[in-house]
């Protein structure tokens, strides 16, 4: 399984994060195939981001979507990339690493898959910002 995101944004030189619009119809692909359907997402802050668990495959994901964003609005899609992740537990918000290279988060001394991430009820939340540039990890 290959973790998927479909993230929401404005353009790098406009800071808008207060927006309100719907994305209609929001449809994950990968070669043409419908890999996931987020459906009908309501924007309220930039960046958003939605995350999904796939079957694993390598080839590039895009997404299709019922209508058009507002202008300097961008949308983009692709694996979850190594990084730092805000995560929600059932025991509160944490930070967790996730290598892209073998598909697993680490876990206090541990590792753990997609499989026990869910079993857990994990959920993300978005990538952590870098300190030193003040940008998102992804």
């Amino acid at each position: 399984m290959n973790f998927v995101y479909f993230k929401v944004d404005s353009l790098p030189y406009e800071k808008n994060h207060q927006v309100s619009f719907y994305l209609k119809g929001v449809e994950l692909l990968r070669d043409g195939d419908i890999i996931a359907t987020p459906g009908d997402i309501k924007i309220t802050e930039l960046p958003f981001f939605y995350f999904c668990i796939v079957p694993t495959g390598f080839r590039k994901i895009e997404f299709r979507l019922k209508n058009s964003p507002p202008s300097r609005i961008v949308c983009s899609v692709g694996y979850l990339k190594t990084g730092e992740y805000l995560v929600n537990t059932p025991d509160g918000e944490v930070i967790l690493p996730f290598n892209a290279l073998n598909g697993l988060w680490s876990l206090e001394q541990t590792t753990i898959d997609h499989r026990d991430f869910l079993a857990r009820r994990f959920t993300l939340i978005r990538p952590v910002k870098n300190t030193t540039r003040n940008t998102s990890v992804n």
